[in-house]
Formats: structure tokens, sequence, C-alpha cells
């Protein structure tokens, strides 16, 4: 119940029996976000044994009320946990758990407690959390270097300031009391001066 989950989108398992009783999960607002405010609704009604889990409806008017002492969830994402209370609503049997989630992907609900005289050991998976870039328009760009590319182009740069020093130094062996030679000179400080407002730029990202 509690091991490490390894989830994809055939997990997205949001309905169970656990003896006479029918139990349904889903997120209170869709698309689920991460960094938004939502809330985890369970439902627990009487079930119909004719049917499984998955093909019948909650009714209402076969929901349980009274678990907000007896019955809590707790979801797990990777090794964090969170034990929360399941606080009824105005439709029978129907519950709400409000949480801010910030993670993004598969978690796993775990139930604990008792509804009436059952005991429950279930868990469930919830549908996935996605990133914020799917409420965005137009999309956002990113302007996050990762390191490993961050420090490959800073080691590009130094080596072509390398290059640059050294092409200076032939052409002042070379052409020390040329006007041409000048004029390439200072063109290729004008270079070295570019690729230095460059890494500037690479070391403000990051």
């Amino acid at each position: 119940m509690f091991s490490s989950l390894f989830l994809s989108g055939a997990y997205a398992h949001q309905s169970d029996s656990v003896g006479d009783y029918r139990l349904e999960i889903d997120w209170k607002n869709k698309p689920i976000v991460t960094g938004e405010s939502n809330a985890i609704i369970v439902y627990v009604s009487e079930m119909d044994k004719s049917k499984e889990a998955a093909d019948q409806p909650f009714i209402p008017e076969k929901g349980i009320e009274g678990l907000k002492k007896t019955l809590k969830i707790q979801l797990v994402v990777d090794t964090e946990s969170i034990t929360l209370p399941l606080q009824p609503t105005d439709i029978p049997g129907k519950y709400e758990s409000p949480i801010t989630p910030t993670f993004s992907g598969w978690s796993q609900l775990n139930f604990l407690g008792k509804i009436n005289e059952q005991n429950v050991n279930l868990a469930l998976h919830p549908l996935k959390v996605e990133e914020q870039e799917v409420l965005q328009f137009p999309p956002v760009e990113s302007t996050i270097v990762e390191s490993g590319d961050f420090e490959r182009e800073i080691n590009d740069l130094r080596g072509d300031i390398r290059e640059l020093q050294e092409t200076i130094s032939e052409l002042k062996e070379q052409s020390e009391n040329s006007m041409n030679g000048l004029m390439i000179i200072v063109a290729i400080g004008l270079g070295i001066a570019g690729i230095v407002i460059a890494a500037a730029s690479f070391a403000k990202k990051k």
C-alpha cells in the first residue's frame, strides 16, 4: 500500500469497492495544475454488487454520511505524504479535502479508517497533475539555462577569446606599423568585447 509509485495513464484508478461500499475520487477543479488551489473529492455510497465500481455512478440517495471522524485520506507523492480529513458537503456521501498540489505528475491516495464497521485498506490513483504551462497563453518561453549547457557555452566562449588573443599577438608581430593591421586588431578587440557581453548574458540567465 505504501510502496513506491510507478504510475502511468493506465493507472488512473479512481473508483473501487470495499465490502458493501463504493468509493470514488476526483479533483474539484480541472485541469489539475501545480500551484493552483484545488480539492480532492471523495464519494462514498452503497455498492451495487451486480456491477463493477467503475461501471456505476455515484448516487447521493445511497451516500454514506458521518465519516469525518472515522475515515481519512493520505496523499502520497514519491516519498512524501500528507493525511487529510474528509470535510462533509451538502450532498450525502460527498466529501472534500482542500489542497494545493505543489507537485506535477502522478500520486496515490490511500484510505485510512472505517466506513461504519467496515475496515478500509484501499489505494486509488488521482488524475495526473499538470505543469502550469497547460494554462499559459501565449506559451512563455523558459529563460532557464541548464547548468551543463551553461558550462559548455562558457567554455566555448573562453576558447574563442583565447583564439582571438593569439591572433592579435600574431598580427602585432607581423603588422606593427601597418594601418590595416591596426584596424584588424581593433575589429578583433570588438569581437572579444562581444564575447564578453555574451558570457555576461549567459551568467544572468543562470
